[in-house]
This record gives structure tokens, sequence and C-alpha cells, in this order.
């Protein structure tokens, strides 16, 4: 058995009958980073300007805020993947600081209430990432927003190609009016479709797609990606058709976050049975994890898990900023997490049958 690292297409819900689509507040972008981008100039900030960056971080998320021109300042996360409102006073009075971005990491959503009160204090804006936690926070009533703006990546919850979001909490500031053009071409976002159904027939026939060749090539294909020079031409679109359908479909998100919680509960039930350390080992009402968060105590557990189909990862693995691998002894938690942490999937087009097999490979680990 071959399980997909992420959600496959649903056909059903793709060819079902339209239904109206409204996301109030909500600007679309091709990508999380392009949203993070404009909102940030939204806010007012200026090419040299100050913006604190959680040391656990991808690359290719603040790349382009580098391209652009911002001082990025890095600062430690706890041992709770939260900021030191202790540490972040320094670093604000320390340097000329602007922004803030907090990230909701693999789906948890934080209580950033202090945070956001220390940054209001001084004058710094904050950013919630809540590139992880589409499922857990998109459709959250306005009241209980706490930042300043909120950016998305829908493509790691739901199988399109787009999904790029900003929400703007802040009256002062304006949503940008999105443009006629899409977010993506129809030629790409057929051929994510295709390639994603040639990726289900595959697995379906038990063809390994994380094994060492695949992994290799993507791999490759990665590099070539972030050598790709940024588009800071960034201007809000229209959706894709598949995101359009997804988001209009309520059934179906709901569907998919009750799916989620359940593969989750059943997982780490069956991992503190083994023996294994969970991040967290049970969620709040509403909350959606993106995936079953595992410390590898031993070591090659990820490299295991591929090697018997599952599609398993480490965050952000090869994507950590230079910045922080250069200096690690300064960001010690960062480079822990990126080393330790192997997140298993549990999205909504796994079932009991496929978390059964996760626990079976994994009672033999």
């Amino acid at each position: 058995m071959v399980i997909s690292a992420r959600p496959y297409p649903n056909i059903r819900k793709l060819s079902s009958q339209s239904e109206y689509f409204s996301v109030d507040n909500i600007s679309f972008y091709p990508l999380g980073r392009d949203a993070l981008l404009s909102g940030l100039i939204a806010l007012g900030l200026k090419k040299g300007d100050g913006v604190i960056i959680p040391a656990y971080m991808c690359n290719s998320t603040i790349k382009i805020l580098k391209v652009y021109g911002f001082n990025l300042v890095f600062i430690d996360i706890e041992k709770d993947l939260s900021l030191s409102v202790d540490n972040l006073k320094k670093v604000i009075e320390e340097s000329q600081i602007k922004a803030l971005l907090v990230v909701h990491y693999f789906g948890l959503t934080q209580n950033i209430d202090k945070v956001v009160d220390v940054c209001h204090e001084y004058g710094v804006k904050v950013v919630e990432d809540a590139s992880h936690s589409l499922l857990s926070q998109f459709m959250r009533d306005r009241g209980s927003i706490k930042g300043d703006i909120e950016i998305f990546s829908m493509r790691k919850s739901l199988p399109v190609v787009d999904g790029g979001a900003l929400r703007i909490n802040n009256n002062c500031y304006q949503s940008a009016v999105a443009s006629n053009s899409s977010c993506v071409s129809i030629i790409s976002d057929v051929k994510y479709l295709i390639l994603r159904l040639f990726e289900k027939i595959a697995t379906g026939l038990g063809v390994n797609i994380y094994g060492q060749l695949m992994n290799d090539i993507k791999t490759k294909l990665r590099s070539k990606a972030s050598n790709e020079a940024c588009n800071l031409d960034v201007e809000s679109c229209q959706v894709s058709w598949q995101l359009r359908k997804y988001l209009s479909n309520e059934k179906y998100l709901q569907d998919s976050r009750k799916s989620i919680v359940s593969n989750f509960n059943q997982l780490s039930l069956a991992l503190q049975k083994l023996g294994f350390r969970l991040l967290v080992d049970s969620v709040d009402k509403g909350v959606i994890p993106q995936a079953c968060v595992v410390y590898d105590d031993k070591g090659g557990l990820v490299d295991y898990l591929r090697l018997k189909g599952i599609g398993a990862w480490r965050w952000p693995d090869e994507e950590m900023p230079d910045e922080v691998i250069q200096h690690a002894d300064v960001y010690p938690n960062a480079i822990f997490f990126d080393k330790k942490l192997v997140l298993i999937p549990i999205h909504q087009s796994l079932g009991v049958k496929q978390i059964d097999y996760i626990i079976q490979v994994l009672s033999r680990w």
C-alpha cells in the first residue's frame, strides 16, 4: 500500500453543480508567499523595514521578502513552538522592527494574545501565518482574529495548485481588489488534476512514489525552483475553478475536517500505545491538525516510512534558512525541531484502512 502525503482531487465534488462562491475580506494570490508580501506592503512597510521571522521557518516562504528588500531578523522559538514575549521585546527594542510573522505550525492554532499585545504596544504589526492551518482558521469569525493580517496557503490542505490568500483584519487597511486574471492558467489547473489522477492510479497499483529515485527527482525539482527569480509584481487574482469548487462546498470542508480529526485520533492513540512521543496527543475542538507529528528519537524514521510507501516528511527540512543553519547555536530549538519532528499524513483522502497500514508499519519500527 502507498499512502500519499497530500489529499487527492475529489472528482465527485469537482463535477457537482457549482454553488455560490463568496468569501468576505479575502484576497487571493497564486501562492502564500505572494499574499505575505502583498500584506506587508498593505500594512505600510517599505524596503529596509525590519520584520521578525521565527527561525523555524521555510526559506521558500521568506525568500520573496529578502528579494523585495525587507530586513529579516530571526528569533528562536520555544520548546512548545511559541515565541517568548521577553525575547520578542528584546529584539524589538534592539532593532528597527515594523512587523512580526507568527506561525501556527502544523494546523495547531496558537494563543498569540500576549504576543499581539506586546507588538501593538511597540507599534509593530502582526502577521499570522496560517499556511498550515486553513481548516482550523479560514472560516472562523472575525472577532477571534488577533493579528493585523493573516496569510494562507490552501494547497497544503486542499488538492489544488494555487491558494495563496490574504485576510486584512485592520479596518484602516483595504484589501486588494482582485483583477480579472486567474491565479493559474486553465492549462496549469487541468495539468495538475491529470497529474494527481495519474498519481492516484500509480499508488493504487502499488507504485512507491516515495522511493529513492522519485525522491532524487523531487529534490532536483525543488532545488531548481528555489533558484528561480521571485516575482515581486504581486497582484490579487481569481481562484482556480478547482479551488472555487472546494471552497464553495461547505459539506466537503466539514467532511474533510471530520475525517482528518478522526484519522489523527486513531493514529495518535495507537502511536502512544506503541511508545512514540507525539508533539501533541490530542487537539481542541475546532483545531484541525495538518499531520500527526512525532519525535524521531532514533533517527531515520522518514526514510523508513517512505521506503514503505508512506509519504511522511520533515519540515522545513532542506528549506531551513541559511541564516539559521549557519548559527545553530543561536537557534537551537529551530534546529532541533527540523531534525527531530516527523509529519505523518492524516489528510481527508485517507480512511481507516490506510491509517491501519501506517500503524502496522510503525509497529515494526
